[in-house]
């Protein structure tokens, strides 16, 4: 879900001038050459990518924002890329090398921008994806070694437009875990509250101020519109604008048709399938089918073709927890719209299970409210 933190901030961090600690920060060439790599990360442009992080090494093999590139061409490369997958552990090495090398400029000078910002994002990385697979003691560990930088970035928004990300995406999800995770709640003893409606405007402030985390902005506030707010109206801008700029990106191609699917427009998405409906990835592949799935059902009035996307989407093994889990969700409840209509009692009861696994595994919101209202429809 939270998965594709703090990407932006590199090119942030490389053009600020509130440092003076690294020739990085004043360096033109490898400026240029750390945003055009972030340029093909996003573009799905992994050897250009390289070949552009490759440059910095002679010069910078020793700075953090080199390792942390690296470890997003895997990131991004590899979405989602969990503990499972044989690239992890070369990506946690490489975000290890980089929490220590901003360690090391934190000893030097412990308010130096540079390492606060390069061991916020590591760390943030990290503490994400352990709540994701249920490790909450490891991920309180990772979020209290980066709170200390964000809180930082608190006071520096106004003077930074950079930091209304970061400051953005703590204030909301400091709410919001605990709501969605209640075993979390204990943990959050270590952290100040939250605010939706404060991290919600620091994103927005995000996306018209920041430069270099703009679209990371867009990217946090997609997710947050279609999972807690229910607001997929908001949501689909968030994913089209990114498309618009990444047209080659299969992640953001998934979401918008997603986004346009649950809004109705069939025929709009169906448009951008091609774009993910190949690549082999269970994401993609459960994704795709879900969505067709819907289609049928919804738009094409084919129950039995329907059924059998929701079935074969349910099949494929070796799905993420991060994102192919609300898949799954829908295709649960798509079934138990299905088996609901026969109107038999055997019939039901199939259904009502169906319906309280999808409300289970799903994090959207609206989906748990029309879940609700069928079980209450089935009683």
């Amino acid at each position: 879900m939270v998965y594709q933190i703090f990407l932006g901030i590199i090119g942030g961090l490389l053009s600020v001038q509130l440092s003076q600690a690294q020739d990085l920060i004043k360096d033109q060439p490898a400026q240029k050459n750390a945003l055009e790599a972030l340029n093909h990360i996003y573009s799905w442009e992994f050897d250009q990518a390289r070949e552009k992080i490759t440059l910095l090494k002679p010069k910078y093999a020793n700075h953090p924002a080199y390792y942390l590139l690296k470890a997003l061409v895997l990131h991004w490369k590899y979405i989602p890329l969990e503990k499972s997958h044989p690239q992890y552990a070369t990506y946690g090495q490489l975000l290890d090398r980089c929490t220590q090398l901003a360690e090391a400029r934190l000893k030097k000078d412990k308010n130096e921008l540079e390492g606060l910002f390069f061991k916020l994002m590591p760390n943030g990385l990290r503490a994400l994806a352990e709540v994701e697979t249920g490790s909450l003691r490891r991920a309180v560990g990772y979020g209290r070694k980066a709170y200390g930088a964000v809180k930082r970035g608190f006071k520096l928004k106004h003077q930074f437009s950079e930091f209304y990300f970061s400051t953005g995406l703590y204030r909301y999800y400091a709410k919001q875990f605990p709501q969605s995770r209640p075993i979390i709640k204990p943990f959050m003893i270590f952290f100040p509250a939250g605010s939706k409606a404060k991290g919600l405007q620091n994103l927005q402030m995000a996306t018209q101020k920041a430069l270099f985390t703009r679209q990371e902005a867009w990217v946090f506030l997609g997710d947050i519109y279609l999972r807690y707010e229910s607001n997929l109206y908001q949501a689909s801008l968030a994913f089209g604008q990114l498309l618009q700029q990444f047209p080659n990106n299969p992640f953001f191609a998934l979401k918008y048709a997603e986004c346009l699917v649950h809004l109705g427009r069939y025929y709009e998405a169906q448009n951008y399938f091609v774009k993910f409906q190949k690549l082999s990835p269970p994401m993609y592949q459960i994704g795709w089918r879900v969505l067709q799935g819907i289609i049928a059902e919804r738009l094409q009035k084919d129950l039995d073709l329907a059924k059998k996307q929701y079935a074969e989407a349910l099949n494929i093994k070796g799905f993420d927890q991060r994102y192919s889990r609300d898949f799954r969700a829908l295709a649960k409840a798509g079934l138990a719209r299905i088996t609901a209509a026969k109107n038999a009692t055997n019939a039901r009861k199939v259904a009502k299970a169906l319906y309280k696994q999808a409300r289970k595994h799903t994090e959207y919101e609206w989906l748990k409210k029309q879940i609700k209202q069928a079980l209450k429809n089935l009683k």
